[in-house]
């Protein structure tokens, strides 16, 4: 027995549609994760995580971490031509490491805290009025908070960015630095 497809058509549409406001009602996104930027900026020394900072020199942040669970290799090209990406894999921790640098530093573990006290785990709530602390405001519930770091030359190049669940709760804070 053959179906025609001119047949299904009129059937296939109406659930489809079904299917895509069921998914909306129950919350479930159908677009890719949205960012939101901060309406402000967080001094320098907020940019580290479990005393590691961003653009700090690896090697010493490393040897005080020591034996890392795993390290990935990668490579890749700018401005300043070929450079390898070493990534360290520790429990609390992933450092990506590029010309001796850390490049990116970014957790999910609770117990891992900025500075102020930014840490995986806290509600959206909690995490504005750290953030109101340090002068640093947002409006909207996006599913990333990205917040940029302050600087007295006019050129940031940090990022922050708070990756929040359904819920509202902080999943993970990831770092980043200029270094590539």
């Amino acid at each position: 027995m053959s179906v025609s497809i001119s047949r299904l058509v009129p059937i296939l549409c109406p659930l489809f549609v079904v299917l895509v406001r069921a998914a909306v009602c129950q919350g479930r996104p159908v677009s890719p994760s949205r960012g939101a930027y901060a309406d402000s900026c967080l001094a320098p020394s907020e940019f580290q995580l479990g005393g590691a900072a961003i653009d700090a020199d690896a090697e010493g942040v490393v040897e005080r971490l020591g034996k890392a669970l795993r390290v990935r290799r990668t490579s890749g090209e700018d401005d300043g031509g070929r450079y390898e990406r070493l990534t360290y894999y520790y429990r609390p921790l992933e450092l990506d490491v590029v010309r001796g640098m850390l490049s990116r530093i970014a957790t999910h573990v609770p117990s891992t805290a900025t500075p102020s006290g930014l840490h995986p785990g806290l509600e959206r709530d909690s995490v504005r009025r750290i953030l109101l602390s340090s002068g640093v405001t947002f409006k909207a519930d996006a599913d990333e908070l990205l917040i940029e770091e302050c600087s007295s030359g006019g050129v940031a190049g940090h990022l922050m960015v708070l990756t929040f669940d359904r819920k509202g709760r902080v999943l993970g804070i990831s770092m980043s630095g200029d270094t590539e």
